[in-house]
């Protein structure tokens, strides 16, 4: 153990473990087991370095990891707080495992009794299932976590509509007769049978990625951040000349600058044996002004370092001897997917987020990336509260057709203000661009309007965004 490192491994094992198996007897793999998951502390010795620490949980039933990070034990307390966060994710994996499945007609109201009897048939065969029942529109907010959703006979219409929001989450079209009897045990017989039919199958291809920069020079880390409301990811990435060199991600409950900078240390210290790192990108969500970055704590995020108008440009450019470079999520995705699409100028690309009220916007405006005097290019949420909606007093973020209405007049601003050639748009409840354009047609015609483009690769257009502008930093 390197000097000045906190001796996590002693603090482990003075621990009284309850709730979990703990094998303690590797003294560099500390093994936690639950009937639901499993859970690893790795020491790996970095020497003259601090040791790295590896903290991985993995859910036993889907072989998914739903924790894991590293990190320098040279804080105590935040060596503590790191490890009792994971155990807190492991002993709450097991709410995870019920199957859970939403039933939906027009308002909830035909299905809440089948509900109940497929309730009661999974009870009387010992099943750990639970049935509920919303109406359509609502199974866009509630249905993301479910194992299920089924969709009752008169709305079989808005089933390919559901299907396409919903992405992975299967959606089934309860069979006319199976309902109209409410015939509970064969739905229940007919649901597991086409869920265990589905996971059968291949999970098909995976979005292609765009292209790193073919004529990129020295090594850079690039690191993207996100936080939604049940966890947050981080990104690492280091290129070296333009190409892949090493990748991963971090997955935790919260996002605090304590995981940024366990990112940026680790993977500093790993670097070394391939060379020097020439600099670090980071993306991240929130305006940036000269260093200060414009989001709110919350139970997602928190990025102050505990203290009001703290500048974290100045902060990580202290703690780090090479160029850090900062830069928006969706800025950087701008970028990211101009990069990719050169043949295009003017570029907006559009981030709405599922459950977010308002999203954000990236503008590529003569082949250059436009921020504004104040950072503020993009921040739509300074004017959608000015907009007159159809249904301001009701406006659900999880409702496509409340969605739908924002983006179209945030598009429309678009126009006016940039007319863009292109609208790249990253929005889940979204994914018919056909839908889109004729949204903005109320206010844009058709032969004026700028290319809708779906995107589904958020993450690599951050991550190849955040590359250029570093290269272009350091050119």
């Amino acid at each position: 153990m390197a000097e000045g490192t906190f001796d996590l491994r002693g603090w482990i094992r003075e621990q009284a473990h309850k709730g979990y198996a703990a094998n303690l007897e590797n003294d560099d793999h500390f093994v936690f087991e639950t009937n639901f998951a499993t859970a690893e502390v790795s020491f790996y010795n970095m020497d003259p370095d601090p040791e790295i620490v590896e903290l991985r949980i993995e859910e036993k039933a889907t072989g998914e990891t739903r924790f894991f990070l590293h990190f320098h034990p040279v804080n105590r307390e935040h060596s503590i707080q790191l490890f009792r966060e994971m155990i807190q994710a492991l002993l709450a994996m097991g709410d995870r495992q019920r199957t859970e499945v939403l039933l939906c007609c027009t308002a909830g109201m035909t299905t809440s009794f089948f509900a109940e009897k497929l309730n009661q048939a999974a009870e009387a065969l010992g099943l750990d299932w639970g049935f509920s029942a919303v109406s359509v529109t609502e199974a866009y907010e509630n249905g993301r976590n479910k194992a299920a959703i089924l969709i009752a006979p008169q709305i079989a219409y808005q089933a390919e509509r559901v299907r396409q929001v919903m992405g992975d989450v299967p959606v089934l079209e309860i069979p006319t007769a199976t309902f109209a009897a409410y015939d509970a045990a064969g739905c229940l017989e007919w649901v597991r049978e086409e869920l265990a039919a589905r996971a059968n199958k291949s999970n098909g291809q995976a979005d292609e990625k765009p292209p790193a920069c073919a004529q990129g020079f020295g090594r850079i880390l690039v690191v993207a951040a996100h936080a939604a409301s049940s966890e947050a990811t981080i990104h690492y990435r280091t290129y070296h000349h333009g190409t892949i060199a090493a990748e991963g991600s971090v997955i935790k409950r919260r996002l605090t600058l304590d995981d940024i900078t366990d990112v940026i240390d680790t993977q500093l210290c790993t670097c070394k044996a391939g060379g020097r790192v020439d600099a670090v990108g980071v993306a991240l969500p929130g305006a940036l002004r000269d260093g200060y970055l414009l989001i709110k704590t919350n139970r997602d995020v928190d990025l102050t370092n505990g203290s009001e108008g703290f500048i974290i440009g100045d902060y990580l450019s202290a703690r780090y001897p090479i160029p850090v470079i900062l830069c928006n999520n969706t800025n950087a995705a701008a970028l990211g997917w101009r990069e990719a699409h050169p043949e295009y100028e003017n570029v907006t690309f559009y981030s709405q987020a599922t459950g977010w009220a308002m999203g954000g916007q990236g503008h590529v405006v003569n082949g250059k990336l436009l921020e504004g005097a104040h950072g503020n290019a993009g921040e739509i949420r300074l004017v959608v509260n000015r907009f007159s909606f159809s249904r301001p007093l009701h406006y659900n973020p999880f409702d496509p057709a409340d969605v739908l209405e924002t983006v179209g007049q945030v598009l429309a601003m678009d126009c006016a203000t940039f007319d863009p050639e292109v609208v790249a748009l990253r929005c889940d409840l979204l994914p018919n661009m056909e839908e889109v354009a004729d949204e903005l047609a109320k206010y844009v015609p058709r032969d004026a309007q700028p290319l809708l483009v779906h995107v589904d690769n958020y993450d690599e257009c951050i991550l190849a965004g955040v590359l250029a502008r570093c290269q272009q930093r350091l050119a």
